[in-house]
């Protein structure tokens, strides 16, 4: 069921919540996290289609959700109404600016969106500007060596259909000493920071190939369509080989070798 994902044109958004749901649910946690109070003013960067945004407002806070992706926001303003969406780059200090409340947020959350955006030192500088002094930051991404096995699939399936395998992925996994470094040089006062393995199973009937076109980025956006389906199946071999098609804990189905960076911070 490969489906197209996020290529040049933006997400599949509607895929996205449909076969990968999962990034908003282990999100949930962040969301206790939080311990948002009513009141609130909150700042949810890389919103996606709304879905933790809205459990926000839900909760009772002030809601704001940016996301960089059409597609998303579309959905996103659709489905949840009663909280306000803006499409801005959060890489974008000047942009950022635009849409913090006079005396700045209260708190800001991210989820699953840090990861793709590869200047890291601009995102955080961005957050700090837009967080009241004592304001807290809780984020969850990728971190150090995050879908390795299933990159490396991707990998080894382009050179199999004639293209580099070296091509540099868009995404940004840092250690934890990395980002800790950069929270403190824009300064934050790190709370928590941890790195943690999270196999993550993939939905019925979803292999290794789906979850490459849904978050593949640049590694499968130059695979043509003639070469399309001897990609994808060299994609499931190789994962196969590397265990995926077999979930650690014992059940049938495919997964993904996710490693996720958690922090807490507090804006001096």
């Amino acid at each position: 069921m490969v489906r197209q994902g996020r290529g040049m044109s933006g997400w599949d958004a509607q895929g996205y919540d449909r076969s990968f749901s999962f990034v908003t649910s282990y999100g949930a946690a962040l969301l206790d996290l939080l311990d948002v109070q009513p009141g609130e003013r909150v700042l949810d960067v890389g919103c996606g289609t709304g879905h933790q945004a809205a459990e926000l407002a839900a909760r009772g806070a002030d809601v704001v959700g940016i996301d960089a992706d059409a597609a998303m926001l579309d959905v996103a303003r659709a489905e949840h109404p009663e909280v306000s969406f803006h499409r801005v780059d959060a890489q974008d200090r000047a942009a950022m600016t635009a849409v913090v409340p006079t005396d700045g947020y209260d708190a800001v959350l991210s989820n699953a969106a840090l990861h793709w955006m590869p200047r890291q030192d601009d995102v955080v500088a961005a957050l700090a500007d837009v967080l009241r002094p004592g304001g807290r930051l809780v984020v969850e991404m990728g971190g150090a060596g995050n879908v390795h096995l299933a990159t490396e699939a991707i990998r080894a399936a382009r050179r199999e259909v004639g293209l580099d395998p070296g091509r540099a992925s868009s995404w940004t996994f840092p250690t934890p000493g990395e980002q800790a470094a950069r929270l403190e040089r824009h300064g934050f006062r790190v709370r928590l920071v941890s790195l943690y393995d999270r196999p993550t199973p993939l939905g019925p009937g979803d292999t290794a190939a789906d979850w490459a076109r849904m978050f593949g980025a640049v590694l499968v956006d130059d695979v043509g369509q003639a070469s399309r389906a001897v990609f994808d199946h060299a994609v499931d071999t190789h994962a196969s080989a590397a265990g995926l098609d077999r979930r650690p804990d014992g059940e049938p189905g495919w997964w993904i070798d996710y490693v996720r960076l958690r922090f807490v911070a507090e804006r001096l």
